[in-house]
């Protein structure tokens, strides 16, 4: 008989549980891909929403279940049995407008705020279709000033109000006409006789957009007749892609009154289990894609996801002149080069909004004086390789502030603290106040709204890019930045006299995108903690300590590698990243690096002689620094390591030499070696 001694047993114990934390890592990170897909179809205009009663429930509001409930208690059934026959039965024998009236009383409730519904509307989302017969979607629309309509039967569809900004279907009808709600099963086998034109309507919507299905349960029956609808519609084709968040079957759902869980309720419990991922399988098999979670309150958490990294594409540019010197763009800016049509002003507008547009983000402007045109002439110069005019329509936008110049100032602010608010970043160009050494100007400053753009920006704590070389308000703003930003990589470049245009867009761009990158990295760690499951975040709870990856050539530094890992094992708050086994396939290797460094905040780079050879260390290092982790530099070659390999590695204009300090080690072959490393990680994160 073979037998395990205790070291082996731990060994193997240890192995099953990174084995077990890698596919729950594994999970979370599709979940998360998930979502970006989700922001990508938003940010494409492709995205509509159907609500189910999950959506509604958060403003206290019945789901399907709670709603059939009292008639199964009135007619003794099991509310297990099909919900829409219950509904059936109960008109028979109540009549109609027994049912009406269980419809009313029900939803003539005053609801409470919805949390996932007010950050729907707070994105350009135009279409909304619902089983729901509750008003809490166009009423939360009409609340964020948006003009609606709304379509709760079939002659409606001929309606439309100009300059409308959504609309939503309710495809069961509305509370306030409960003689046309479909709830019974009649209702259901009817309903392509009196309400085809919802049908034909549903699949042109997810043959032409992304579809996002929220409030939805695996027994909810509107799910099974979405899933048959996609089925018949896509038979011979291969379906677009969709997204559903459902909750999970939950064994508390089957405790009984004592919070026991019964034999009989443990069986159910189980079977639901079973038939819930059969169903997610299937649905998955006709283009949509399931997002479990707990609860729906952890929607809340996702949706702020989208929200928020949608928003982090999207560049307020504030900025104007005086009006009565329209063209004055003061020095350097003031300029016309020979043979130019324009000003370096102007030029220098123009070529910042063709960047952005040709970088894939949205521009978003209060047409100040002297500036607005040129940005909306120079955005209509990019966009060439994205679909030309027509993407460039859909990703600038315009708010003249001209417009509410004559409203009361807390007006005006509303108006842009809403744009702000919507943006990610924020550039400061020129502006109306002439900039002195020896004078704030401060009276000056408090009436001139790019002064009062920035004021808004460091309240909605936006990523601010003042570009002092411009000088006027800007040169300001940099001036209160810089004091609290000197560490920034470009900034002192914002404020060169002496400057070339392309290199100082080159610096603007090279900030937005590290800035959005640490955002997203921060969301990301924001929705582990906040969304997912324990079980799906269980290799995640390091986002509480600073998680780490040891990035070394194999045949150099193996030995110090493991060492390195010792220490950090008795590190309290460092969490380091292990193999759990070799991976022989070169592409599987790869997906282990990305989600590795995907889940660290800190990347150790052992320097070893031959370290060029490796055929990983230098995709790691590209990958950190993709990530933005932070780096641990440590020479074990006694400096023999390859300098030029490490150079060509950059963060900005910087190499990574140039940015984090080099620690030698002599004692490379023992532990006591490497004992300050949980110091210098430590370090590493503290110098933000």
């Amino acid at each position: 008989m073979f037998i395990l001694d205790e070291s082996e047993i731990y060994y193997m114990s240890d192995i099953r549980k990174l084995l077990e934390q890698d596919r729950l890592e594994f999970e979370a990170d599709q979940k998360i891909k998930n979502l970006d897909n989700i922001v990508q179809a938003l940010r494409n205009g492709r995205l509509s929403i159907f609500a189910g009663a999950g959506l509604s429930a958060s403003s206290g509001y019945v789901n399907w279940k709670q709603l059939i409930k009292p008639m199964s208690d009135y007619l003794g059934l099991n509310i297990n049995t099909d919900l829409t026959m219950i509904a059936q039965y109960y008109e028979n024998e109540c009549t109609r407008e027994g049912l009406n009236r269980a419809i009313l009383n029900e939803f003539s409730k005053v609801p409470t705020k919805n949390d996932n519904m007010e950050i729907l509307a707070s994105l350009p989302i135009d279409t909304y279709w619902t089983t729901n017969y509750d008003s809490i979607i166009e009423d939360t629309l009409l609340r964020n000033g948006k003009t609606v309509d709304v379509i709760y039967e079939q002659i409606q569809y001929k309606n439309y109000t100009p300059g409308r900004d959504a609309v939503v279907y309710k495809m069961h009808g509305d509370k306030n006409f409960p003689d046309r709600a479909v709830i019974s099963k009649t209702d259901y086998e009817l309903y392509d006789v009196y309400r085809s034109v919802f049908s034909k309507g549903l699949v042109m919507e997810l043959i032409t957009k992304t579809v996002l299905f929220i409030g939805f349960g695996f027994a909810d029956p509107n799910l099974d007749r979405f899933i048959s609808i996609v089925r018949h519609t896509f038979e011979k084709y291969s379906p677009p892609t969709h997204y559903c968040f459902m909750r999970s079957v939950s064994y508390e759902d089957y405790l009984d009154e004592k919070g026991n869980l019964t034999r009989q309720k443990k069986i159910e419990f189980e079977q639901d289990k079973k038939l819930q991922d059969l169903k997610i399988r299937s649905m998955k098999g006709y283009g949509i894609h399931t997002i479990l979670v707990d609860d729906f309150t952890q929607i809340t958490a996702m949706l702020s996801y989208i929200r928020d990294k949608y928003t982090l594409n999207k560049v307020f540019i504030s900025g104007a002149l005086d009006p009565k010197s329209p063209h004055s763009y003061r020095g350097y800016f003031n300029r016309k080069p020979r043979n130019s049509k324009f000003k370096n002003g102007e030029w220098f507008i123009m070529q910042l909004a063709k960047r952005i547009i040709d970088d894939g983000y949205d521009i978003v402007n209060g047409f100040g004086v002297g500036i607005g045109n040129y940005i909306v002439s120079g955005a209509y110069m990019g966009g060439s390789q994205r679909g030309g005019a027509d993407y460039v329509s859909k990703h600038l936008t315009i708010q003249p502030l001209i417009s509410v110049e004559q409203q009361e100032r807390d007006k005006k602010d509303e108006v842009r603290r809403k744009l702000i608010r919507d943006c990610g970043t924020v550039i400061f160009l020129f502006g109306k106040t002439l900039y002195e050494d020896n004078n704030s100007k401060k009276d000056e400053l408090d009436k001139d709204g790019t002064y009062l753009e920035y004021e808004i920006a460091v309240e909605e704590i936006k990523n601010i890019i003042p570009v002092g070389a411009t000088g006027l308000t800007s040169r300001y703003i940099y001036n209160e930045v810089y004091r609290e930003n000197k560490h920034k990589p470009f900034i002192d470049r914002l404020n060169k006299e002496n400057i070339n245009i392309m290199q100082l867009i080159d610096d603007i761009m090279s900030m937005i995108e590290s800035e959005k990158h640490k955002k997203e990295q921060n969301l990301k760690k924001t929705l582990m903690k906040d969304a997912f499951s324990n079980d799906d975040t269980s290799g995640y709870d390091v986002y509480n300590q600073i998680n780490v990856f040891v990035s070394f050539h194999f045949a150099g530094a193996n030995q110090q590698s493991r060492l390195i890992l010792s220490v950090l094992d008795d590190e309290p708050g460092i969490n380091p990243v292990k193999e759990s086994g070799k991976i022989a396939d070169k592409r599987k290797i790869q997906q282990w690096i990305d989600r590795k460094i995907k889940s660290t905040s800190v990347t150790i780079l052992i320097l070893s002689k031959g370290m060029t050879k490796s055929r990983w260390v230098g995709i790691e290092i590209k990958k950190s620094i993709e990530e933005n982790n932070k780096f641990v530099l440590i020479d074990i070659s006694s400096g023999q390591y390859d300098k030029d390999f490490l150079s060509q590695y950059k963060i900005g204009s910087k190499s990574l030499d140039e940015i984090y300090p080099i620690h030698s080690v002599e004692n490379c072959n023992e532990k006591e070696g490497f004992a300050d490393v949980g110091k210098w990680v430590r370090d590493a994160v503290a110098d933000i």
